[in-house]
Parts: structure tokens; C-alpha cells; sequence
């Protein structure tokens, strides 16, 4: 991947294929009771245990994929070698964002402490009806601020699969079939278009695909966007070290991705100074940390 300061997926193919086949619905934006987001409050957050988790891929996971996917549908150049070894990790308690960090969250951080609004935005405010969706355009290190303002800090790569995949290394955060019912990915655009919840623009409302649950109860881990994590991309044990010298982890499908994305283990390296219309983030607080509060 270049060295870009506005990572863009192109999707003038897809908007076209969608018009030219389908008569667009309004897209509507479901009322969500959604918390957390700032202060020192545990709401809204979802409790992962202490323990081992299966993470990563092996031959015979990559070797199913490349079956149907090849370098085909967006997987062109994809390193399949960075997801490997397959193998144990022990990871901490903690608690994780139950859906994405939204525009709404943001807009609180932005009010109370006079940080810069992201560049889509205008005079300061997200888009009109827009609030529930997950903020977009955001840096690693603008996601970086938001943390350690709501009293959080962005997961490593391990604490996010493990809140994707639970512990018995299923290949989605369902489960092991992938279903464009259940997420929200590019296969579901033309699944999920007739009810109204694909917007080709800012991703869905989070929380709005049903299915799309990991085995603890956090939403949105395989599709709608993708998301920051706070480990180095060449740090893990099948990375290309130089390729991934500077960049950071991004973790989770988006809206414009195929379901090969979508799996747990999929992993991303993106400049941390980046931003784009596809990733986004959630936080994290560490157990011990939470249990103080109250």
C-alpha cells in the first residue's frame, strides 16, 4: 500500500452497478439507544474475559479462501502470509466498545475540548441524520485522542480479534459460513439495498445488522467499517517486517469489502496519519481500570 494521506477505496464501479440495476430506496437512519462515548462510565462497553483464544490463519484457512476469491474482488495484492501463524494467545480482561464509535460520540469530544473536526464535516457538525453512524475519516491518531479523552485507549490487534472471534476460532464473528444477511459488507449492498440500510457513502447506522454479533455480544466487527487497532503492523509473527514498518493494524471489513475482509483474522496496514471514508474505531479500557469507577 503507498504512502497516502487519504486512503480511498474507488467506488464509482459499485455505485454504478447498484443504479443500474436497482431503483434506489431512501436510505433511513434507525433510532439507537446508544452510550458511552465520554467521561468515566462503563456503558455501552461489553466485559471480555482473561484467557486463550485461537487467532490467526493457517495453510488450510488461507487455502479455502483463495479457492473462491483468488485475487479476484478486491483481494488483488492482499498478503494472506500476515494473518499467519495460526496459534494460542493469551489476552487480559477488558472492556470493548459494544458498537463503533459514532459521529454523535465524536461531536462531544470535538465540543468539550476544542480538538479539529474531521474533514467532511462542516463548520463542525457531522452530516444532517448522520449521528448514529461511525465517525469516518479519522486518523490513528485522532482516534488516539478521542481514547485517552473518554477514558480508554484504542485494542491491540489481539484484544480485537478475541472480542471478534470468541474462543473456539470460528472464521467469523458469527460463525464459520459467511452470510450477506447478517453484515454489512459489499455482497450485502445488493442483499440489504431493497431495505434501505446501504448508504454507498457513510457506511450504515452502527448496530443496524442484526447479525452481525461476535460471541460476546460487540457489534459491527465484521462489516460496515473497518477499524484502527494500536499495534504495529510489522510486529506480528508472519509479517513482512518492512512492509509493515509505520504502519498500524486495521482490523474488521467495511461496507466496500468482499467477504474475504470480513474473516478475524484479516488484517490491514494502514500509515497511522491516513484516514478514509471506510475506517473507523472503538475503544477499549482495561479491567482493572473500570473496576475502579465504581
Amino acid at each position: 500500500m503507498s504512502k497516502i494521506s487519504n486512503f480511498q477505496f474507488p467506488i464509482s464501479k459499485l455505485k454504478n452497478l447498484l443504479f443500474m440495476f436497482f431503483i434506489v430506496y431512501p436510505v433511513f437512519s434507525l433510532p439507537l439507544n446508544i452510550h458511552g462515548g465520554g467521561g468515566a462510565d462503563g456503558t455501552g462497553m461489553v466485559f471480555i474475559s482473561e484467557g486463550e483464544f485461537v487467532m490467526g490463519s493457517d495453510d488450510d484457512d488461507i487455502k479455502e479462501v483463495k479457492k473462491v476469491y483468488g485475487n479476484k474482488g478486491g483481494m488483488e495484492g492482499y498478503l494472506y502470509e500476515n494473518e499467519k501463524p495460526k496459534r494460542k494467545v493469551y489476552v487480559k480482561s477488558f472492556f470493548i466498545d459494544k458498537y463503533e464509535v459514532t459521529n454523535a460520540q465524536y461531536k462531544k469530544f470535538i465540543d468539550a475540548t476544542g480538538y479539529h473536526a474531521p474533514k467532511h464535516w462542516s463548520n463542525g457538525m457531522y452530516p444532517s441524520g448522520k449521528a448514529h453512524y461511525p465517525v469516518l475519516f479519522i486518523s490513528w491518531y485522532d482516534a488516539k485522542e478521542y481514547a485517552k479523552w473518554a477514558g480508554k485507549r484504542l485494542p491491540t490487534e489481539e484484544e480485537w480479534e478475541k472480542a471478534a472471534r470468541g474462543t473456539d476460532g470460528r472464521a467469523y464473528p458469527w460463525g464459520d459460513k459467511y452470510d450477506p444477511a447478517l453484515t454489512s459488507t459489499a455482497e450485502a449492498v445488493l442483499e440489504n439495498i431493497i431495505e434501505g440500510i446501504c448508504n454507498v457513502n457513510t457506511g450504515n447506522p452502527v448496530g443496524i445488522a442484526k447479525g452481525d454479533v461476535s460471541p460476546y455480544g460487540v457489534h459491527d466487527m465484521g462489516g460496515n467499517v473497518r477499524e484502527w487497532t494500536d499495534s504495529r503492523f510489522g510486529g506480528c509473527p508472519g509479517c513482512d517486517q518492512k512492509q509493515g514498518k509505520d504502519k498500524k493494524v486495521v482490523k474488521g471489513g467495511s461496507w466496500v469489502d468482499l467477504s474475504p475482509k470480513v474473516r478475524c483474522a484479516s488484517k490491514d496496514g494502514v500509515e497511522p496519519e491516513a484516514v478514509s471514508h471506510i475506517i473507523g474505531f472503538r475503544c477499549v479500557r482495561d479491567y482493572e481500570m473500570t473496576a475502579s469507577l465504581y
